[in-house]
């Protein structure tokens, strides 16, 4: 990364704990330029800052860059002690569609029983979402997710969904390989 992008960066990044809100404004609109660049910084914010509204900017950023490589950061900001985090984290996995599937069924099988935050991020994530093949199995997950519980049932539509997912990669990647030897 050049000098010049590093200084725009950190300068950005400290603007998002600003006392006003227009230059959190300012600050979250120029990292949001930066796209993928300004990713790995914002996760670190979402993750470790002490300030509610520094971790709200970079939540709102993430959703609006849009890139799969703050999944990680977005998930654990699910249990994030401000709600609108939380909510603004769930906003952002929601816009990743399909590409946040797997790792979120993967933490709602891992903390959904014990996590309400995860349980209701996750019904958020995946609300107005379309599954194709996988609609019913999704039915049956959203419909448990709505009674605010993870129930068995829940928890074991969430593990077949994965499961299946991963079936259909490993069988992708076999007809990779098989067209690969054929030629």
């Amino acid at each position: 990364m050049h000098e010049d992008d590093r200084n725009r960066l950190e300068t950005s990044l400290a603007m998002l704990s600003d006392r006003e809100g227009l230059v959190r404004q300012k600050g979250r609109r120029i990292l949001e330029d930066m796209g993928a660049l300004a990713v790995p910084e914002l996760s670190r914010v979402l993750g470790d800052s002490l300030s509610k509204d520094a971790r709200w900017g970079a939540a709102k950023a993430l959703g609006n860059i849009g890139d799969p490589a703050a999944i990680p950061a977005l998930l654990d900001a699910l249990e994030d002690h401000d709600a609108d985090v939380a909510w603004l984290a769930a906003v952002a996995l929601n816009k990743l569609g399909k590409a946040a599937w797997k790792p979120v069924l993967h933490r709602l099988v891992e903390r959904g029983v014990d996590s309400v935050a995860v349980r209701a991020g996750v019904h958020h994530i995946l609300t107005g979402q379309k599954f194709g093949s996988y609609e019913e199995l999704f039915a049956t997950l959203m419909q448990s997710l709505e009674m605010g519980e993870l129930d068995e049932a829940g928890s074991m539509t969430a593990t077949e969904i994965l499961t299946r997912m991963l079936n259909g990669l490993w069988q992708e990647c076999r007809a990779l390989n098989t067209k690969e030897e054929q030629e």
